[in-house]
């Protein structure tokens, strides 16, 4: 009898023992990575930017997990981007964050930038879509995009001259609003039908990681 039960340990020991995870792209913070170590993509090779990636692994083609410094929403963020040092802000007691990210390629057919505010609590909906529309200095005529997550979603687009293409965005829900803009700028050397057919086509790639986007509880209400 004890000769089996000796058996039956060395072979839950070892049934264990594979089903640890050695894997350092998954136990580890690629914050706490080499550069060399890490995927060959500006979000991950940017020292910055690494600080917001939760791991090295996708979770898409593309994309990788962000979470917030305030850690209050999270999304699918684009392997070719980086977030700016200089402009990123966190306020008191983690109540709003500030954050720009944008493509490392200027000399993409289409170049994109996101201007990101996060802002602790639930919004005034209206008044917030008012204000957002005076910073704009046009009337924004918003429609809502359902989401998979806890965060409703509405977006408002306009073109404000050929080059450039421009999308407000509005995320909340009980715990905090973000007020988003992106804006996309053809390069010099496209025509204006191609800026069109190009800033067409790059929008639809942009709905899914807008929708991406969740604001998360913190819990330091």
């Amino acid at each position: 009898m004890k000769k089996y039960m000796w058996l039956l340990l060395v072979v839950l020991f070892i049934i264990g023992g594979c089903g640890m995870n050695n894997d350092p792209e998954e136990n580890v913070s690629p914050s706490e990575m080499n550069a060399e170590d890490l995927p060959d993509v500006p979000a991950l090779q940017d020292e910055f930017t690494r600080k917001f990636i939760q791991s090295t692994k996708p979770v898409r083609e593309g994309f990788y997990p962000f979470l917030s410094k305030s850690k209050s929403f999270t999304m699918d963020f684009p392997e070719d981007m980086v977030i700016s040092n200089r402009t990123h802000n966190i306020g008191p007691d983690d109540r709003s964050e500030t954050i720009t990210f944008a493509d490392v390629d200027k000399t993409k057919e289409i170049f994109v930038n996101y201007s990101l505010r996060y802002f602790k609590g639930e919004p005034n909906v209206e008044y917030t879509m008012i204000r957002m529309t005076e910073s704009h200095d046009r009337e924004l005529e918003f429609r809502d995009i359902e989401t998979d997550n806890n965060s409703n979603l509405s977006i408002a687009e306009y073109r404000p001259d050929e080059q450039f293409y421009i999308i407000a965005v509005f995320i909340w829900n009980t715990h905090g609003q973000i007020n988003l803009t992106i804006r996309l700028r053809c390069n010099d050397k496209l025509e204006a039908n191609q800026c069109s057919e190009k800033t067409n086509s790059e929008k639809e790639k942009l709905m899914k990681q807008i929708k991406s986007i969740n604001i998360i509880n913190s819990k330091k209400e």
